[in-house]
């Protein structure tokens, strides 16, 4: 999948979380939305990915992990996952008030972040169910396996993409808006 289909399916792995963190965090669950976006396109850029001229005259993609290897492998995803879920975030995170340090008011920081990481997180998975349809798929039982996982039902730059990634988006923010309504 491309960008923009993986930034729209991110939208929408946000919302979701959003709507399963809204009971206990009203709200600041909607913190989880933009974190999403973030987290759509977070297995690609944690590769640390750049273009470089090849001798070939023509740029081509380099990165300093394997494209679709470990930050596309699901048990990562899936352990910060559950490290978001039983997670004990520290009371102590809270931001003191302004004005030289005579406090105003505090801002519990707790769950903002966890929302935020939620989302984070919510969007890298969702990422990792949008690459199964590529033909390159992801990898299952090791990282740097050569045997994927994928359906092939379409190749990554097609436009069906970002109508599946605008189709997720829309239903997810009509979920979140029944959720908070």
């Amino acid at each position: 999948m491309g960008p923009t289909g993986h930034r729209l399916t991110g939208i929408a792995a946000g919302c979701l979380a959003a709507v399963a963190l809204y009971p206990l965090l009203h709200d600041m669950g909607l913190v989880a939305i933009p974190a999403g976006y973030v987290g759509g396109t977070a297995p690609d850029w944690l590769e640390i990915a750049h273009a470089e001229f090849s001798p070939q005259q023509r740029w081509v993609r380099q990165s300093v992990i394997p494209h679709r290897t470990i930050t596309h492998w699901w048990p990562l995803w899936l352990a910060l996952l559950v490290w978001v879920i039983v997670w004990p975030v520290p009371a102590w995170i809270i931001a003191p008030g302004l004005f030289n340090g005579h406090s105003l008011f505090t801002l519990n920081l707790a769950p903002i972040l966890r929302a935020a990481v939620a989302g984070f997180t919510a969007g890298g998975i969702m990422h990792l169910i949008m690459d199964v349809p590529n033909p390159s798929g992801i990898p299952i039982l090791t990282p740097m396996a050569r045997s994927r996982w994928s359906l092939h039902w379409w190749r990554s730059g097609n436009a069906q993409e970002p109508l599946a990634g605008l189709s997720m988006a829309v239903l997810a923010a009509a979920t979140l808006w029944l959720a908070i309504h």
